[in-house]
């Protein structure tokens, strides 16, 4: 029978296409399960958050008959906008070790994005920069940590042999709780704190409609100048503040005021994804129990996020974050933090975790061809 490509019509076919990825990690001990009920409502197309700016479409890739890989291609108005035209992308991609399959699955992307008038596929994102994307290319002796992506080494060369070239490199920092703080740090943040005009506060909580509305405000003016960046829409950020709510540490998160202005921000999570793995991918009828008597275990922390309005960098916001998160994070017992992603071009940013002797331990990258 060879190979067949197949486009997902209906909802056991979308089922079938969540579900696949446990055939590709069964026998991998470091792989997350999603929870698949909460993936198949972000892949839905009158559900989906990224459906509000943007089209998709899904794949099967079928080998004499058996499901042997899955990708989408999809476009998004937003990257139209505030970037490029002609630009599609691919993401979801999961393949067993077989260049065939994944030929075929590329070329239907391909195709289905130059009848959208893409000229380029670029990718992984699943759906956005700020979902889970990019390819892992080192660091596969660990688990990821929440809301970041894992996949086998093999992945790499499928792409490349499909004709893929790297974009770029994104990096994943490790700091643990013996961290010899640098003295300069501490004169950098008693400047700041002896400054009247300025003041630090943690997340609330009980605010968090307040606290998402000033990420996205200073998110969408800090991150400008990276790579990939796209503002963040309202209906993005209200379901940003929904994951929020399970796994945001607010001692561990900050707000920094000049006055009455928020200029600039610092945002760790718990990094949940052992308590997920507990569940298997689902959250009933025990999957839920399982994972919040495992979150009261997990000792490590993921800086998802920081930002400073342009006007204020320089000053010594980020040694601020950096200095408290990791102060007041061993006094709660955790015991490392995950800081990530970090485009490989911004400099200042990889200075300061260097500064904090913070490590590279995992390299995530992006892929781009001309179709």
């Amino acid at each position: 029978m060879g190979y067949t490509v197949d486009r997902v019509v209906s909802g056991r076919e979308l089922k079938e296409f969540a579900y696949f990825s446990r055939q590709i990690y069964k026998s991998d001990p470091y792989w997350v399960p999603p929870i698949f009920s909460e993936q198949l409502k972000f892949l839905d197309k009158k559900k989906g958050v990224f459906f509000e700016f943007g089209e998709a479409e899904y794949f099967i890739v079928r080998k004499d008959g058996v499901i042997a890989g899955r990708v989408s291609a999809h476009i998004s108005r937003q990257w139209d906008k505030y970037h490029d035209p002609n630009t599609g992308f691919f993401g979801f991609f999961e393949c067993i070790n077989d260049q065939e399959a994944a030929n075929a699955l590329f070329a239907k992307a391909a195709e289905w994005l130059k009848s959208k008038g893409k000229s380029k596929i670029l990718g992984p994102f699943s759906f956005t920069t700020y979902d889970e994307c990019a390819m892992l290319v080192d660091g596969y002796d660990s688990s990821p940590v929440i809301m970041l992506s894992y996949n086998p080494p093999y992945y790499n060369d499928l792409l490349t042999n499909a004709g893929f070239a790297k974009v770029i490199d994104w990096y994943a920092f490790k700091v643990n709780k013996d961290v010899q703080i640098r003295p300069v740090f501490y004169k950098v943040r008693e400047r700041l704190l002896n400054n009247k005009d300025f003041h630090v506060e943690n997340m609330d909580l009980k605010k968090l409609d307040v606290a998402i509305q000033r990420v996205g405000k200073i998110f969408n003016d800090a991150w400008m100048e990276n790579w990939g960046h796209v503002p963040l829409t309202p209906g993005q950020l209200k379901s940003m503040a929904e994951e929020l709510k399970l796994v945001a540490v607010p001692e561990l998160s900050y707000f920094a005021f000049e006055k009455d202005e928020c200029i600039g921000f610092s945002l760790t999570l718990l990094d949940a994804n052992p308590a997920i793995k507990k569940a298997n991918g689902r959250l009933f009828p025990f999957g839920i129990i399982k994972i919040m008597l495992e979150m009261k275990k997990i000792k490590r922390l993921r800086t998802i996020a920081m930002g400073v309005l342009k006007e204020h960098r320089n000053k010594g916001l980020d040694v601020l974050f950096y200095l408290n998160t990791v102060e007041k994070g061993v006094q709660m017992g955790f015991t490392e933090s995950e800081c990530s992603i970090i485009v490989e071009t911004n400099t200042r940013m990889i200075k300061a975790l260097e500064d904090l002797d913070a490590k590279i331990y995992k390299t995530y990258r992006f892929y781009e061809k001309a179709i």
